[in-house]
């Protein structure tokens, strides 16, 4: 009865120490046992059946045992839920606390979850096709060009040839012209060839796929509408298959159907990789003609054979090419150079985004810093509750738990009102996306944004909580019941000080980062484009093969056009072109021989070609720099001429005058009329605002060379709305079975080429902001609370003669020297962490002095106002009552 007795009282012992009940109990059984097994033996029996005996004896206590320890584990259950009890009472009783701190995680922590949600989408969620890692994007590439498409009979070689993809599939951007019913629509199209869709293992919602015979010549009369175009133009109605449709008033056989929600890959044309822009697919009628290798315009992707990796299958490919070099010497000096889609897909945007993850992160730990500060400050207003705590008997880990709890249901509470914020943020990220950002409805609040949200919200509450709960735990027990323990000690406040000085470090970084984006944004702003988009209208133009199949058909309509828009009011300039600056149209290039140089053709001597009017020039604002425009009489019957611009002029006749030299687009010119006349040098235009160099660049009279789609430019003086109805008019006038496409201002282009830049600078801006002010916050945190520490002090120091001036300067010179050492550390990581902007700067190095000044210049400052406040309330100390408690 006496060990049942010492069991029971051990159970009883275990609602007050729950910690080292079991450990008691299994030594207090192991005795009982061993001393019953020696009494069984000293009655004669063996130690096997001693043994036995004595487990049936202290069976009963054995059950207690585990009684102790159901209790124990209930007990963990009922003491969690105790703490959570007392972490929302003690937050309950300082609302103000409660409140700052947990907007102040929520803010952070949002902004986490709202960029993570775009990195999820862009940079984490696999491309929406069959095995994406197994396709990838088959350029050609020389010493000019990086980056070339391919000849439409080089892809056939390729495709046919290889032994390393499973399927090969090309296409080209090829817009056309919806007629027939309603009024007339232009639609964002592409040409493909057969197994495109298959080849990135999609296939139609209705209808079928591409085959080999629609590739045949003049035969390829079919096409696949996107799902968004089959319900806006046709109501979705279900017997759309085998119905024909008018595009460029050429009958074709709609012969499917396809999934919502499919887009171009990669990123190549920046106007239709934002959303379901594709509106309608055509078999690429690739001719009869297989000895032509001059014109490269196809895109190429290929999906790889399972185990075969992205090296093996160029190599095939350089093989095959060498093979062709052989057979057509104009596909010499040519290399083959493969990229991944996804990579192809997502491009320079992956260094912005990892920017703006880094930007939130620095913000999430400023954030926590401030946390930790705001906590300790609490934690010394509660010396006196701890510490009775630990008198009644709570061990250290168990008030650091209980702390830790408090600081997690901080934390849970900021990221559940963070993640309303990260919710609105999304949608406010993606209205503010630039255009033609990869994959852009792919980016959405899902459940692995809530568990990273969640998970963040743990670590944060650990990170933020557990340096105060630990500080806390050490209360002196004697000076905190005797009433000397309500003050900070000299490790607390030394603590204090320096997480300021890390905010205030990170703080920098951040505006340091914000700085030198806002000056390369600035610089780009001041970089001359070569051309003028203020008060000019464009369009686009298509004119269909069956009605203008002949170019002098083409050439009368623009003409008469250009002719009745001249006469408009408030209409200054008028040009037609092949393709407009900043518009993802102007990359085609062509390759060309230069007369007295080397034969090599396309693939050493290439730039960018282009069609234009003689007004076209004028009416974006391109300056003339040697010799003339192209003129009205440069006709397709008249001596063929060409304008370059100063890059083309300097690479290949540095120093000498570029005017009347001449090129030529045959693969072997012999003849007179095979050489083209250089007859103006005109003003660089960039490729893009942040373009570091100047590419090659050509123009050619759209006289003698006329593409089906045309650009139209209108420079005007009336107001931009007048200019739009007068093209409408001008066009309707001419042909009213004619649509408009792309009707925008240059301004509006202009203003788009530079959207990536302004949304992160944006972002950064904002991060930085709140950053700052953060470590604005903790900075008059750490002072206040040294000054009503101090008031004492202060008295006594104006009672023997300080004047309020001598406080202030000594307060305004704590918080300072922290925001000095704060910034002292910050510009030394922003100048190692430089070079992982170098990308994204223009016209600016990342130790730009002028930037890195004015941020430690800002950091001062702001650390200054923030001690204002606090030494004010020091010169109000009173000197008498100072005098007295003395």
């Amino acid at each position: 009865m006496s060990r049942r007795f010492d069991i029971l009282r051990l159970r009883w012992r275990s609602l007050f120490r729950r910690d080292s009940v079991e450990r008691d109990l299994d030594k207090e059984l192991s005795f009982h046992l061993a001393q019953q097994i020696e009494e069984n033996i000293a009655h004669g029996m063996n130690p096997q059946a001693a043994r036995e005996a004595a487990l049936r004896t202290l069976g009963g206590l054995t059950q207690i045992q585990e009684d102790c320890r159901d209790m124990r584990r209930t007990n963990h259950i009922e003491n969690l839920a105790g703490d959570l009890r007392y972490a929302f009472r003690s937050l309950r009783r300082t609302p103000s606390f409660t409140t700052i701190i947990v907007l102040t995680l929520a803010l952070s922590i949002g902004a986490n979850s709202a960029i993570f949600s775009v990195i999820q989408g862009v940079l984490l969620r696999p491309l929406p096709y069959a095995q994406p890692d197994r396709l990838v994007r088959i350029y050609f590439q020389s010493d000019s060009q990086p980056k070339f498409p391919l000849n439409p009979n080089d892809f056939l070689d390729f495709r046919k040839r290889n032994r390393t993809f499973e399927s090969m599939a090309g296409m080209t951007r090829h817009d056309v012209q919806l007629s027939g019913s309603g009024e007339p629509t232009m639609l964002s199209g592409f040409l493909v060839s057969a197994g495109y869709f298959h080849m990135l293992g999609l296939s139609p919602a209705r209808g079928r796929d591409f085959s080999a015979d629609d590739e045949l010549h003049e035969r390829g009369r079919s096409a696949i509408l996107s799902d968004r175009l089959w319900r806006a133009r046709f109501s979705a109605d279900p017997a759309i298959l085998g119905r024909t449709v008018l595009l460029d008033q050429v009958p074709f056989t709609v012969v499917g159907v396809m999934q919502p929600g499919v887009h171009h890959p990669g990123n190549t044309y920046q106007a239709v990789a934002e959303g379901e822009t594709v509106d309608v697919w055509c078999p690429f009628d690739f001719g009869e003609d297989t000895k032509d290798r001059g014109s490269h315009y196809m895109d190429a992707f290929g999906r790889l054979k399972p185990d075969v990796s992205p090296q093996r299958a160029t190599a095939d490919l350089i093989a095959i090419l060498g093979q062709m070099a052989q057979e057509h010497p104009s596909e010499k000096g040519w290399r083959i150079y493969t990229l991944p889609l996804f990579q192809e897909t997502v491009g320079r945007t992956r260094n912005m985004l990892l920017l703006l993850l880094g930007a939130v992160g620095l913000l999430l730990l400023i954030a926590c810093v401030n946390s930790a500060n705001l906590l300790l400050a609490r934690a010394t207003a509660r010396v006196r509750e701890i510490a009775v705590r630990s008198a009644l008997g709570a061990a250290r880990g168990r008030i650091v738990r209980q702390l830790l709890t408090e600081s997690l249901v901080i934390a849970i509470a900021g990221a559940a009102l963070g993640t309303l914020l990260a919710k609105g943020g999304v949608r406010v990220l993606v209205a503010c996306l630039p255009a033609g950002f990869p994959r852009a409805s792919e980016i959405r609040l899902d459940s692995g944004v809530f568990l990273f949200t969640l998970v963040v919200a743990v670590l944060t509450g650990i990170l933020f909580g557990l340096v105060p709960a630990l500080t806390a735990s050490r209360a002196d027990l004697q000076k905190s019941l005797s009433g000397r323990g309500n003050t900070a000690s000299g490790g607390q406040s030394f603590l204090r000080s320096a997480l300021v000085i890390g905010e205030s470090g990170l703080a920098c970084v951040l505006l340091i980062g914000a700085g030198l984006l806002l000056h390369s944004f600035v610089n780009l702003l001041r970089t001359d484009p070569g051309f003028r988009s203020q008060q000019v209208l464009t369009a686009s133009i298509i004119l269909p093969n069956e009605q203008y199949r002949e170019g002098a058909q083409r050439t009368l309509f623009f003409k008469d056009l250009i002719d009745t828009l001249q006469t408009a009011q408030g209409v200054t300039a008028v040009g037609i072109g092949s393709d407009l600056p900043w518009t993802g149209y102007d990359e085609n290039y062509g390759g060309y021989a230069i007369e007295g140089r080397s034969d090599e053709y396309n693939s050493k001597t290439t730039a960018r070609y282009h069609a234009a009017s003689a007004d076209y020039f004028r009416a974006l604002g391109i300056p003339l720099l040697r010799g003339r425009y192209l003129t009205d009489h440069d006709t397709h019957d008249s001596p063929h001429v060409v304008v370059i611009n100063e890059a083309m002029a300097n690479l290949y006749w540095p120093g000498e005058d570029a005017v009347g030299k001449r090129i030529s687009f045959e693969d072997h010119p012999k003849a007179d009329k095979d050489w083209i006349s250089i007859v103006g040098v005109v003003k660089d235009v960039k490729d893009e605002p942040d373009s570091k160099g100047m590419k090659s660049a050509f123009w050619i009279p759209y006289t003698q060379f006329q593409d089906r789609r045309s650009s139209v430019v209108v420079r005007f003086t009336s107001s931009p709305s007048e200019a739009a109805v007068r093209l409408r008019q001008a066009v309707r006038q001419l042909n009213p079975d004619l649509a408009i496409g792309d009707l925008r201002f240059m301004d509006q282009i202009a203003d788009a080429a530079f959207s990536s830049q302004r949304f992160a600078l944006f972002l950064v801006a904002l991060f930085a902001s709140l950053a700052l002010a953060l470590a604005t916050f903790g900075i008059y945190g750490v002072i206040s609370y040294s000054v009503s520490q101090r008031m004492g002090e202060f008295g006594l120091r104006m009672a023997l003669g300080a004047r309020p001036w001598d406080l202030t300067r000594m307060i305004l010179g704590q918080g300072l020297s922290l925001a000095a050492v704060g910034a002292a550390l910050g510009l030394g990581s922003a100048l190692a962490l430089g070079r992982l902007l170098t990308s994204l700067l223009y016209g600016v190095r990342p130790a730009d002095p002028v930037t890195l000044i004015a941020v430690a210049l800002l950091a001062l400052a702001t650390a200054a106002i923030a001690c204002f406040l606090p030494a004010r309330r020091a010169t109000g100390a009173d000197p008498l009552r100072s005098l007295r408690s003395e």
